[in-house]
């Protein structure tokens, strides 16, 4: 069995690692999660020699053409390659809009605020110190550089020249030999990654993987059986059955294979057969075919460039997706990396884009299956450009308006008629996860002590009054009494089952603990916090409160509790339009509500005169109106993120410039005992750690969702573990 395996061609043997892979993880589930590690060996390994592989095959390849034959492919059959980079990159740049929508909603996560390091695009682009371009990864720079080295060469003549060339081939082949080598392991990394995949991978993921492929496949047929031949048909005299005639057998044996280098003698032969068949092949459009289609494999190809779309795909995946305004740097930085290998290239732009490198994992599992289509894209590729240049160069292309219009509506129509099904059928299949509102609505305190909830709101001049009470008098009393705001998620609202849970309610809680006291919550209106703690309805007010510098001659602030970053929250499809100055300040007829942050927003005015804001009572407000009376509102990204949790047709939007603020308790402006106790208490529930943990459970949402193993056969079918 091992010998008939070790005998197989390697597409078969990574199909059968992946397979096995599978059945691997499903039958023991997360105790086979470890294997990643191996998988990420073997794929660091296959990358060892891609950068000095551009640099030698590059120069060396560019270097020993001829002046003539240099200007020719440069010139004409450049811009045709141009041309069809341009038409790859559209269709790739389309197809996200078949993705699925799929409504989600997340806790808020730290790294949204984390500054994102700024792109150098000066030594991405430029290889002012080539040694620290290929140290540092810069693609991009490399292959310009390479490029630069190779154009030099071709006007250098002598021995000299000729021994660089040998020398460049002999380290090619050297670089291509310890690759080929690399190949027979990497049916083990496959294994290892599929065998941790599926362990641990959720059936969510594993779903979510279905739009990526139906949408990848579904590209590369379309470009491979459809616009490249008509391209072809519709400007040279080859017409549309012929190409896909000349076309089969190499396409077959890419698909089967997923090696394109071998196939590089049929596509010459038979570019020369059907070129003959139209009289349009002399001596030196023969040369020009046998030059082209080797020199054309070492740049990229329609078909890589199709990897692209998995970039696009793990920015849907991730439910941050890649804005339009990134997608022409994504486009030329994705172009040039993958002038080297796509285990390079991959990794790099999620980098650009700054998505997670985890994602990488999800494309080396699938990219075997994905190679083999994109080798017939590939394949389709070098014809239409080779016939497109012999073409033009025998003076053949025919360029037709009424052909191009036609070839244009055709291609538009077809992309259209695949984005449309391809989104309606994914559609059918592919659902939003189960209702996230469920995860924080039944969340929960954990009492230690007991709690009394009042609903009624005391009224300054109707409620009758207390004496404010010191900590003495508290423990005397044997009650803290907190005030709250009700549904200020996620600081204090209602749970499903009508107990006011939330961070600040959870602290006020371990509070009256400390101090060996009951817990009792008396709800307020903010506007009337200091009268409220001067008539002594309660003793601290607990419920996320933004310090207000109005109020500080009121009430008593005890140190910071949290720093909140300020953001807007809207409905999603205008996300992105909040992020940017640029955009807000372009925006006509916009509402925004706020709750509080008066002297943010009056700063905001000033800046933002375009912009009509209007105060209202709570969040809960805007969430739940009716119409869209309001645009978006102004509010934490903290408590934002957490009430699209309820909401999940919003998002969160961070302001460009981000804005902090602090969020404290308050105690009545003569209770001096109760602000010390309290200012101490919280130094010290930081610095043991039960501030955090608290933090990470109702801002973070850690341990909101109790995490099931994976089902695995040896855990839920033959019960040999638990």
């Amino acid at each position: 069995m091992l010998k008939k395996l070790l005998t197989m061609q390697s597409s078969t043997q990574m199909i059968v690692a992946m397979l096995i892979g599978f059945a691997v993880g499903i039958f023991f589930g997360e105790s086979v999660g470890w294997l990643t590690s191996i998988g990420t060996g073997v794929i660091l390994l296959m990358q060892m020699t891609v950068l000095p592989y551009i640099l030698v095959s590059l120069v060396g390849g560019i270097g020993k053409l001829r002046r003539s034959t240099a200007s020719l492919i440069f010139s004409r059959a450049g811009v045709i390659m141009l041309l069809l980079w341009l038409v790859g990159l559209g269709f790739v740049c389309l197809m996200p809009l078949s993705f699925p929508f799929v409504e989600t909603a997340s806790f808020f996560s730290t790294s949204i605020i984390e500054p994102v390091a700024a792109i150098d695009y000066f030594k991405l682009y430029i290889p002012s110190n080539p040694f620290e371009s290929m140290a540092a990864g810069y693609v991009p720079a490399m292959v310009i550089f390479s490029i630069a080295m190779g154009l030099a060469l071709i006007g250098m003549e002598g021995d000299n020249k000729q021994q660089l060339i040998t020398f460049m081939h002999t380290c090619s082949e050297i670089f291509s030999k310890i690759t080929q080598a690399l190949v027979k392991v990497l049916p083990i990394g496959i294994f290892a990654m599929s065998a941790s995949a599926a362990g641990t991978m959720g059936v969510d993921e594993f779903a979510s993987m279905q739009v990526y492929l139906i949408s990848y496949f579904a590209l590369c047929l379309l470009l491979t059986f459809w616009v490249l031949p008509w391209i072809i048909a519709s400007v040279t005299p080859v017409t549309y059955a012929q190409a896909l005639r000349i076309s089969k057998s190499s396409v077959v044996t890419a698909f089967a294979t997923g090696n394109i280098f071998i196939v590089i003698p049929v596509i010459v032969e038979e570019c020369k057969q059907i070129m003959r068949e139209h009289d349009s092949l002399s001596d030196d459009a023969e040369t020009l075919i046998e030059i082209l289609v080797p020199i054309a494999f070492t740049f990229p190809n329609v078909g890589k460039l199709t990897v692209i779309l998995f970039v696009l795909f793990a920015g849907w995946f991730n439910g941050t997706p890649v804005e339009i305004s990134d997608l022409p740097s994504l486009s030329i930085s994705g172009l040039l990396s993958l002038f080297g290998s796509v285990y390079v290239a991959i990794p790099f732009m999620l980098d650009l884009v700054h998505l997670p490198q985890d994602l990488f994992q999800l494309f080396v599992m699938s990219g075997f299956i994905t190679g083999k289509f994109n080798s017939i894209t590939a394949v389709m590729n070098l014809f239409a450009l080779t016939l497109l240049t012999v073409a033009l160069f025998e003076k053949r292309l025919r360029v037709r308006p009424p052909q191009l219009i036609k070839m244009s509506v055709g291609i538009v129509a077809s992309i259209a008629l695949t984005l449309i099904v391809c989104r309606l059928g994914m559609g059918l299949f592919i659902h939003s996860p189960d209702v996230t509102s469920g995860v924080i609505a039944n969340m929960q305190v954990a009492d230690k002590v007991p709690t009394i909830v009042n609903k009624q709101f005391p009224v300054v001049g109707k409620t009758p009054t207390s004496p404010i009470a010191n900590v003495a008098m508290i423990r005397l009393r044997g009650v803290l009494k907190v005030g709250y705001i009700p549904s200020n998620v996620p600081f204090s609202y209602y749970n499903n089952a009508g107990q006011l849970v939330g961070f600040d309610s959870a602290m006020a809680t371990k509070l009256a603990e400390d101090l060996g006291v009951k817990v009792e919550f008396i709800p307020f209106d903010k506007d009337k916090l200091a009268e409220s703690l001067k008539a002594g309805f309660f003793d601290i007010a607990m419920s996320g409160l933004a310090m207000d510098i109005a109020q500080m001659d009121k009430l008593s602030y005890v140190e910071p509790v949290l720093k909140l970053n300020l953001a807007v929250a809207t409905k999603d499809h205008k996300v992105n339009s909040f992020k940017r100055d640029q955009t807000i300040l372009a925006m006509q007829d916009t509402t925004i509500a706020y709750v509080e942050h008066s002297d943010l927003i009056d700063e905001a005015k000033a800046y933002y005169t375009n912009l009509n804001f209007v105060k209202i009572d709570g969040y809960k407000h805007f969430f739940r109106q009716k119409s869209d009376k309001y645009d978006a509102v102004v509010i934490s990204a903290e408590a934002g993120s957490a009430w699209t949790l309820f909401f999940p047709g919003y998002g969160i939007a961070l302001l460009e410039n981000q804005v902090q603020y602090p969020v404290a308790y308050a105690v009545a402006q003569d209770n001096q005992s109760l602000l010390n106790y309290v200012n101490n208490w919280q130094k010290l529930r930081k610095v043991d750690g039960h501030q955090q943990k608290l933090y990470n459970y109702w801002m973070l949402g850690k341990g909101a969702v109790e995490e099931k193993p994976r089902w695995s056969v040896i855990r839920d079918v033959l019960h040999w573990v638990e």
